[in-house]
């Protein structure tokens, strides 16, 4: 029934012997077993696995922490979680980590084998996909698209290869990532590679509209609906009709509107206000936030369903300081944008700038890191070199403690203080605070206020 082995991973013998007699019972003939989970990526180095049965709880290593380093290296295998303990938390966090499916022990057997049959019939599907995007790479090299991105990291590398993996196909798509690291960049690399880059991609930024107006905006209104209405508006949604949809910040979306959303990726259709006959669609749509959503579903206040029906494919964007050596090519490139902008000849960064630009955290990511050089641009005279940048203390890095050891500022506590020093500058407005540290005023005062309750 399948061409390569089933890897069963546990740390019970008993249960490893159980499982594999049932499944060759049931004509799985090909599996094999593994009790120390430090031996699995090896294992997948020399092997070709076409599903993994996992446990979380073992003494070597945690079933999260594995599947994790397996989904980093071996995406296209499902990974069927197992495990003892049901709780809702583990399994979102399995879910979120690349896990297809999270089962508790004892399995039901009927449910067991229709979802390893489900996730076998998914891989094959999948590998089809990859042959057809390789023959398609073949016609057209996709990787000319991705060249506007100044990166030599192994993290964005493997970005791109995601990009190239869901662009053909139609899956919803959700973007993860911090604040100025490139998710609106990514969602049009999406589109331009996909069967629809002729179509129109619409861009929504969520964070930008009114609570009031998310629903018109989106979905549109018919003429007299309401004092003000003297012609049918068309939505965003209308408006990328057989094009993409970039939902930007879908975090903030209310729940009111959530299920409508819901609705509207379940029957590809919507209905403008005040109007009773639905509008068809046929449409991509790809969503991003800088929030934790699974957070946001455990505390109800972002509806299961509808994150799974938008996560059907995850990319997530790595922040710059994960990037390596990514910070120094983008800061020459940034050095050389001020140049032109500015009419000046400098030729690099000194060793302590350099330094220095290594060991901050750029919580603004690629985009602070853009304000910092071009700043630094327009306020040097007379120099070669840049020898000195302006940077908020307390997101440096220091080298040295004392005893060799790196020593870190918890990041969460910094950001406060850095929020709170924007505000302080700005006369404590919101409104021209949000600019400043790029996210919407919606996202400050939420930051704001879980500021004020932590601190009280």
């Amino acid at each position: 029934m399948e061409k390569n082995p089933i890897l069963i991973v546990d740390d019970e013998p008993s249960y490893l012997e159980l499982m594999k007699d049932f499944l060759n019972q049931e004509g799985y003939v090909n599996v094999i077993t593994e009790s120390n989970p430090l031996n699995v990526l090896a294992l997948l180095d020399r092997t070709d696995i076409d599903l993994i049965l996992l446990d979380i709880f073992m003494p070597e290593m945690n079933g999260l922490e594995l599947l994790e380093k397996i989904y980093a290296v071996y995406p296209a295998i499902p990974v069927i979680v197992i495990t003892a303990v049901h709780e809702v938390q583990i399994a979102l966090k399995a879910i979120k980590l690349g896990a297809y499916e999270f089962i508790t022990k004892p399995p039901d057997t009927d449910r067991l084998l229709l979802t390893i049959r489900r996730a076998l019939d998914s891989k094959l599907l999948e590998s089809e996909r990859d042959s057809l995007r390789r023959s398609l790479l073949e016609l057209k090299p996709s990787r000319r698209i991705f060249s506007d991105i100044i990166t030599d990291s192994p993290i964005m590398h493997r970005v791109f290869e995601l990009v190239e993996i869901f662009a053909p196909t139609n899956e919803t798509i959700f973007i993860s990532g911090e604040t100025g690291t490139g998710k609106d960049m990514i969602a049009r690399k999406i589109h331009d590679l996909s069967p629809r880059r002729a179509k129109p991609f619409i861009a929504v930024n969520l964070a930008s509209i009114s609570p009031s107006l998310f629903e018109s905006e989106l979905f549109g209104y018919k003429k007299g609906t309401f004092t003000g209405a003297i012609e049918d508006k068309v939505g965003y949604f209308e408006a990328a009709n057989g094009g993409t949809i970039f939902l930007d910040e879908v975090g903030e979306l209310p729940m009111a509107l959530q299920g409508k959303l819901l609705r509207t990726i379940q029957y590809n259709e919507i209905y403008r206000i005040g109007d009773s006959k639905p509008v068809q669609l046929d449409l991509r749509i790809i969503s991003a936030t800088n929030r934790d959503l699974l957070e946001a579903v455990n505390k109800k206040d972002f509806r299961a369903d509808l994150y799974y029906r938008l996560n059907r494919g995850y990319i997530y964007m790595p922040p710059l300081h994960k990037r390596g050596d990514d910070i120094i090519l983008l800061a020459e490139h940034f050095l050389e944008t001020g140049n032109r902008t500015y009419n000046k000849t400098l030729r690099g960064f000194s060793d302590n700038v350099i330094e220095t630009l290594k060991n901050y955290t750029f919580p603004g990511n690629v985009r602070e890191l853009e304000n910092i050089i071009l700043n630094s641009v327009a306020k040097s005279f007379g120099e070669a070199y840049i020898s000195s940048v302006e940077l908020p203390k307390e997101y440096i890095r220091p080298i040295d403690n004392g005893n060799g050891k790196p020593k870190f500022t918890a990041l969460s506590l910094a950001a406060e203080e850095h929020i709170l020093n924007v505000m302080k500058t700005v006369g404590n407005s919101v409104q021209r605070a949000a600019p400043l540290l790029g996210v919407s005023e919606r996202t400050l005062q939420r930051r704001l206020k879980a500021i004020r309750e932590r601190r009280n």
